[in-house]
């Protein structure tokens, strides 16, 4: 099989576990979630899907020679996504984005993945993304987790594949752990990701956007119009769902879905929402003159900027809200 990707190109993929793995349901339902949850609606050029990032992160695994269980473990990491990826965490109030991990392990269990695992003799640690060092560390650190969504989505905005490729070409793994050679790739990285936060993934009009959203899948729940085995099915299916159903209070909410949609600031005095959100930044680790030290010990500039971004960030914004 070859995989064509756009930011690491053609590569072959030989190994029985992986191609059957791929080509299980659960991974195949990834490419109806697209990562980018409620803003899909605001910009069409978000198209890249949960099935593209997963095969990236274990094509990066893979590049930087990974163990065949870390690239599996890479390859399902995102499995038990439900429909619109983190809205789900606006639904059920999970600050720390991580209300989908909470049945991994049981999504394996229940698929055929579990009787392909067997049958290679795969060890179930598979389903723990966090018992792998290049998969899954936290943040300030890099991983391969967070190194592909970010150069996926950098790519996708700026369409300059020889910036991603140059940062990619800064990495390489010092004791399992991915580190930049150079200052200059690993302050462009963390720039660029510490901008995607604050203009995209953490921006108030998209998190605005990701909120009224999961009140309409909220409020569809409390009304037994949906289930929650139907967040598990994908985005268009629970969105036809939602646009079927006659309720009032969904289909309001449902109009704001357009690339129209709009907030202005607001006061404590006088608002529609108040937007709180996971703020996003990396520290990546670079060697420097021999030694390993940190992005921000080594540039003032980035520091500053780091610390500005999450003050700004935990402090919130409130803001109206209109469809057009």
């Amino acid at each position: 099989m070859i995989v064509t990707d756009r930011i690491y190109g053609k590569v072959k993929i030989e190994e029985p576990v992986l191609l059957e793995l791929i080509h299980s349901q659960p991974v195949q339902r990834l490419k109806k979630i697209n990562q980018a949850g409620a803003s899909q609606y605001l910009f069409t050029w978000k198209d890249v899907s949960r099935y593209e990032h997963c095969i990236g992160v274990m094509l990066l695994l893979r590049k930087f020679g990974a163990s065949l269980d870390e690239q599996i473990a890479g390859l399902l990491h995102d499995v038990p996504h439900t429909a619109f990826s983190h809205v789900i965490d606006f639904v059920f109030e999970n600050k720390n984005h991580e209300f989908h991990e909470q049945f991994h392990e049981q999504i394996i269990i229940d698929s055929e993945i579990k009787q392909i695992l067997s049958k290679y003799k795969i060890p179930a640690n598979v389903a723990h993304p966090e018992n792998f060092s290049l998969l899954e560390r936290k943040i300030p650190d890099l991983c391969a987790d967070r190194i592909d969504y970010a150069l996926r989505d950098l790519f996708i905005y700026n369409h300059d594949l020889e910036s991603v490729r140059a940062k990619l070409n800064g990495l390489k793994v010092v004791d399992n752990e991915f580190i930049f050679a150079n200052i200059y790739a690993a302050e462009s990285f963390a720039r660029d990701y510490l901008s995607q936060d604050k203009h995209a993934w953490s921006d108030p009009r998209e998190s605005a956007l990701y909120m009224i959203l999961a009140q309409a899948i909220r409020h569809a729940l409390d009304k037994n119009i949906l289930n929650i085995k139907d967040l598990f099915t994908d985005d268009a299916e629970v969105y036809q769902i939602l646009q079927k159903h006659g309720d009032a209070y969904i289909q309001k909410k449902l109009g704001f879905m357009t690339p129209a949609f709009r907030i202005e600031p607001a006061s404590l005095n006088h608002y529609h929402l108040f937007i709180k959100t996971k703020i996003r930044h990396v520290d990546p680790k670079v060697l420097s003159n021999g030694k390993l030290t940190r992005v921000s010990q080594i540039s003032p500039k980035y520091k500053a900027q780091m610390e500005n971004h999450l003050k700004e960030g935990n402090q919130g914004w409130y803001v109206l809200v209109y469809a057009k």
